[in-house]
């Protein structure tokens, strides 16, 4: 005689699956991350869904069409996304480049976690200190642990910052690491000028146009700046 227990689905093991189109390519995945991780998602399947087939999501026929995102970002977003604990390369990105993949879709759908790990792994992987200004002030990264080694290594550098490295940075961060330098150098000597470099605000990017006068003692690379740093921006 045939059992008549009602089949179940289990409550943890039973996944369901959304399917995306990117640019020209369909991506199945698992559902629960996006719900679980990301704001942005979360409310989206929140909203009321339509009937039968016709659910966004469901099926490669009704995928949800992720309109300004590029396949290769969405790729590796979803390699952190459900790799990071466990995985290993190539599962997970492993260049500066991939993980700042990450960083542009984690931010802007709200998975905090994967955000997280994208910084720390661009921090492990040695991103370059003009890099660490332009996407902590794109993507909104205030730690000190993650600006202040930055700006420590310009503020040790003897050379000049350029304009096109301002121009990148902001020109706010960059007269605020120029007044950094500038303390510096007046402590060192007494005949140093008070004047940043006019050219900062010329209207010929052309030239050579530098932000912090001229190049310095190259003993300063061995200085700690962070006291002023943090002071000075805030931190």
């Amino acid at each position: 005689m045939e059992s008549s227990t009602e089949v179940q689905r289990h409550t943890c093991f039973y996944m369901h699956s959304v399917t995306f189109l990117v640019e020209n390519c369909l991506f199945r995945v698992p559902r629960e991350p996006f719900e679980r991780e990301s704001t942005v998602f979360c409310d989206m399947f929140a909203l009321p869904q339509g009937d039968g087939n016709n659910i966004e999501g469901l099926s490669d026929e009704t995928p949800i069409r992720l309109l300004g995102v590029s396949k290769e970002d969405f790729e590796q977003l979803l390699k952190a996304l459900f790799y990071r604990q466990h995985g290993r390369p190539p599962c997970l990105p492993d260049t500066i480049e991939q993980w700042m993949s990450v960083l542009k879709l984690s931010t802007a759908w709200g998975f905090e976690e994967v955000r997280t790990a994208a910084i720390d792994a661009l921090m492990a992987l040695g991103v370059s200190a003009i890099d660490r200004l332009v996407l902590g002030r794109k993507y909104d990264i205030l730690s000190r642990e993650w600006l202040v080694p930055a700006l420590n290594e310009l503020a040790r550098r003897a050379e000049p910052i350029a304009f096109e490295e301002a121009s990148q940075m902001g020109f706010d961060m960059a007269l605020k690491l120029a007044s950094v330098r500038e303390r510096v150098a007046l402590s060192r000597t007494q005949s140093y000028s008070r004047v940043f470099e006019a050219e900062v605000f010329r209207t010929q990017p052309s030239e050579s146009v530098l932000v912090v006068a001229a190049s310095r003692d190259r003993s300063v690379q061995h200085l700690d700046f962070s006291n002023q740093i943090i002071a000075t921006f805030n931190l």
